[in-house]
């Protein structure tokens, strides 16, 4: 074939091509190839979010802290809160996957995990509350609430609730999936 009749293909199948109207792929189209290598979160993301509600007095002692992950992908929310008696820690290892049907999946272990304070006197607990003192130390850490399960939901917020000594709170995990 001479340079005449590859240049005559070559413009045929461009003049082919441009007419055909080629659209632009996005990332809602794929589903293997995310579009954005440097975020893992591109392809298929979810945001996740945990927040502690004290049930006994209504108080949000954990504000609702949240995040954009990819499906699948595990996370881990940590949050330590003082008490009168000493600290309360809350650990959620979640893995949130997408369903069919729009239904969310979450894969949880929550530990409550509590430390009281070593030996206290009054006058030390005066001075600590009246901020002339620094903060008492806390003893030994013991676990107070373990809960593990997996779940599938069509709503936004599940709810977990574990009483720790006198005390009951809500975790409530959120997830929206933000698939386009």
């Amino acid at each position: 074939m001479t340079a005449r009749p590859r240049l005559a293909l070559a413009l045929l199948l461009g003049s082919l091509v441009t007419t055909l109207g080629v659209t632009p792929a996005h990332a809602a189209d794929s589903l293997s190839i995310p579009l954005f290598s440097d975020r893992s979160e591109a392809l298929w993301p979810i945001e996740v979010g945990m927040e502690v509600v004290d049930l006994t007095t209504g108080e949000v002692v954990v504000p609702r802290r949240e995040l954009v992950v990819a499906d699948g992908q595990h996370t881990t929310f940590s949050e330590v809160i003082a008490t009168p008696r000493g600290q309360r820690d809350f650990e959620l290892a979640l893995t949130v996957r997408h369903h069919a049907e729009g239904a969310l999946e979450f894969e949880y272990d929550l530990a409550v995990r509590e430390a009281a304070f070593e030996d206290l006197t009054w006058s030390d607990y005066l001075l600590n509350r009246l901020a002339l003192a620094p903060r008492p130390l806390v003893g030994p850490v013991g676990l107070a609430a373990a809960r593990a399960d997996i779940v599938e939901t069509k709503h936004e917020a599940l709810e977990e609730q574990v009483t720790v000594g006198s005390d009951r709170y809500a975790i409530r995990l959120h997830a929206r999936s933000l698939r386009g």
